[in-house]
């Protein structure tokens, strides 16, 4: 055979992806065979391929066996596959190849790829083939051989790397299995097996989201390819001028070349020329399967070329005028271009990046200055030329213009703010009504008379901020103002201060004793109060021959630094401690107790009270005393007639409460004094009464 020059012009396809993909993984350091099947109404369409250059070109030589099992019958899997046949498979001979050559490019590149004596790629150059003639030329034989296959399921087919089964029943689905005809040992390629049956069949889909974007005499059309890269290997587009009679775009079906196994492909893409402008072109694509078969054409689209803009216009320059915040803007701009634009366009923003936004719209196409007069602090101006076509815009590069401003802002007002117990300090105030504000300047101090320090970098756009301070120290308070900005950098003057209240986490520090009494029965306390202003201290109390608690005997909210205990048993040990708790409820650790025994030496008040009853018709006094006599074992009455000497008059037991005394005269002043005498021997106070008779 001739040596079979290929000129090719479509776009190629290295990897067989749709056989890669329907197999099971397999060792990729061992070659192996990739089978796929494609079933039809009535028959069963195979393809296989070998995935490594070397391997193929022995298999091609050797050919491969192809055999069929039974693997399910009426819906039922059999218990295991029954073989109903194999077949040996390879290339057709070279003479057969010559009439196919003829009719079909594809066939004659797989012909010469297995029987030419050297394998020549032409093209122009910087097209994929060029690069491809670089590698070695069996790499060149195998790539080739195997794109063409996919191309044409009747040259595979004749290769020996397809077959047709006719032998099929609908209730039967089969197992093939393809492996080399060389032994696993001379040649170690990896069999694979594929399972099909009649109940399998789909019609093949019809592309989807075919788009075009229409632009000046061409037009880029897309669609889907991701969602059927395992149905088709590639594509034919056709063109019409009438929606009715279609040609195909190109000669040979498109394949992507962009699918990359790291990067892979969404869409595929197509740039058609247009012969004219303003024409209605329609399109429509459909896929073809690896073995041949073309799938549904995809719904049709139309559009028209349309003419662009060539000229770009210019800003020249600009001047202010008179009138505050207000310039005239020039810009060029040729004339050839007014015949293919509609109007200009003036669009303002305030920084250069934008968003720009269209302040003056309809500006006549002869027309080439007009005066703005919102000017603000900071503008950036284009110029926008709309073509007939509005989609056809052209915009010029942006013009900074600012104005002379020396006035700062306003004083910001309406700060208030809170600080949370996690130290977050939250404020805000009213925004101002300035249009060029740029922002606020935050200034903090920690007491009332500091001067206050920055605590922004930069000026911030919002009128909140969030700051941090610390709570666990002795700064109760958090001043802060607030700097208005402009976008000229001039600064207002400082906000009124906003004073905020740290939350109360430390407690307050512990009162302590610094001294105490005991005497007459009362124990007297004296103490230094804690630091903490406004703190409640709270005295407690605990006797320890019980076991009771300790017990609140006194709470002061004021600057008392002392307390008498009346409430106190003789002769009973007693501890007392302090403490001090904050207006936000936090307590200080107790004080370090005080241990304290109680001891009076006065003598007790045992007898309440004395009274008396002077009867003078039967000449004599009657006496009675309340008394507490627990523990009381007698009472001595003492009796004195008044400015004379005192001596004792009765003793009487503890159940006594009353006596008459009969040895009384007229006109004499009597002076009784009672005595409790206790058990242990003591003796009470004296209660003392005196009666005029």
């Amino acid at each position: 055979m001739k040596l079979y020059k290929l000129h090719i012009t479509l776009i190629i396809t290295l990897i067989w992806s749709s056989l890669s993909m329907a197999q099971t993984p397999v060792n990729d350091s061992i070659p192996s065979i990739k089978i796929l099947a494609r079933v039809q109404q009535n028959k069963i369409l195979l393809r296989w391929a070998v995935n490594e250059g070397v391997a193929w070109k022995k298999s091609n030589t050797n050919g491969f066996i192809l055999e069929k099992y039974l693997f399910s019958k009426d819906g039922q899997r059999l218990p295991e596959p029954q073989k109903l046949w194999e077949k040996p498979i390879k290339a057709d001979a070279l003479e057969t190849w010559e009439t196919i050559i003829e009719n079909n490019d594809f066939a004659a590149i797989i012909a010469q790829a297995l029987y030419g004596d050297s394998f020549l790629v032409e093209g122009s150059q910087g097209q994929l083939a060029d690069i491809i003639n670089l590698v070695e030329e069996n790499e060149q034989r195998f790539t080739f051989a195997l794109m063409a296959a996919d191309m044409n399921f009747e040259a595979a087919t004749k290769a020996g790397w397809g077959y047709t089964d006719t032998e099929v029943k609908p209730n039967e689905q089969y197992a093939y299995k393809i492996k080399s005809a060389l032994p696993q040992e001379l040649l170690g390629l990896n069999s694979s097996v594929t399972i099909a049956g009649l109940k399998n069949f789909e019609p093949l889909p019809a592309p989807i989201d075919l788009q075009g974007m229409f632009n000046d005499k061409h037009v880029l059309i897309t669609w889907e390819y991701d969602l059927f890269k395992s149905i088709y290997t590639s594509y034919n587009l056709e063109r019409s001028e009438d929606g009715t009679n279609f040609s195909s775009l190109s000669k040979e079906p498109l394949v992507n070349l962009n699918d990359k196994p790291n990067a892979p492909a969404k869409r595929m893409y197509y740039i058609d020329s247009l012969a004219q402008n303003n024409k209605t072109y329609y399109y429509r694509v459909n896929g073809i399967s690896p073995f041949g078969e073309k799938g549904n054409y995809s719904e049709i689209i139309s559009g028209q070329g349309e003419p662009g803009l060539s000229y770009t216009p210019y800003i020249s320059d600009f001047k202010f005028t008179k009138k505050p915040n207000e310039a005239e803007i020039f810009w060029e701009y040729p004339t050839a271009g007014e015949v293919i634009t509609k109007k200009f366009q003036l669009n303002h923003a305030e920084q250069d990046s934008g968003p720009y936004k269209v302040v003056v719209d309809s500006i006549p196409v002869s027309q080439r200055s007009i005066t703005y007069s919102a000017l603000e602090a900071s503008n950036y101006f284009t110029i926008t030329a709309v073509g007939v076509t509005p989609k056809h815009q052209k915009t010029s590069f942006s013009t900074l213009i600012q104005p002379i401003d020396s006035i700062p802002p306003a004083i910001p007002k309406g700060l208030e703010g809170i600080i949370d117990s996690l130290g977050t300090a939250r404020i805000k105030w009213t925004p101002n009504a300035d249009k060029d504000i740029l922002g606020y300047r935050i200034f903090r101090g920690f007491t009332k008379n500091e001067e206050p320090s920055q605590i922004t970098v930069s000026p911030i756009e919002m009128n909140t901020y969030i700051d941090t301070v610390e709570i666990k120290n002795l700064n109760a308070k958090v001043y802060y103002q607030v700097v208005a900005v402009d976008k000229r950098f001039n600064h207002s003057q400082k906000s009124e201060v906003l004073v905020l209240e740290k939350p109360d986490v430390i407690p307050p520090t512990a009162p302590i004793f610094s001294n105490y009494t005991s005497e007459n029965g009362t124990v007297t306390l004296h103490w230094i109060p804690t630091t903490e202003p406004d703190a409640t201290h709270v005295l407690m109390r605990k006797n320890l021959s019980d076991t009771t608690e300790w017990e609140v005997v006194y709470k002061s909210t004021d600057t008392t630094q002392q307390f008498t205990d009346t409430k106190v048993e003789d002769n009973k040990t007693y501890r007392y401690t302090i403490k001090a708790i904050d207006k936000s409820g936090l307590e200080s650790p107790p004080s370090t107790p005080l241990t304290i025994s109680v001891t009076n030496l006065m003598p007790k008040e045992t007898i309440k009270s004395v009274n008396f009853n002077v009867n003078r018709i039967d000449n004599y006094i009657e006496l009675f005393w309340r008394a507490d006599t627990e523990n009381i074992a007698e009472f001595t009455i003492y009796k004195q007639v008044k400015d004379q000497q005192t001596s004792t008059w009765r003793i009487v037991n503890a159940t006594t409460k009353t006596i008459i005394d009969q040895d009384v005269h007229p006109n004499q002043v009597y002076i009784y004094h009672f005595r409790a005498t206790e058990t242990n021997g003591k003796f009470s106070k004296v209660k003392t009464v005196e009666v005029k008779f």
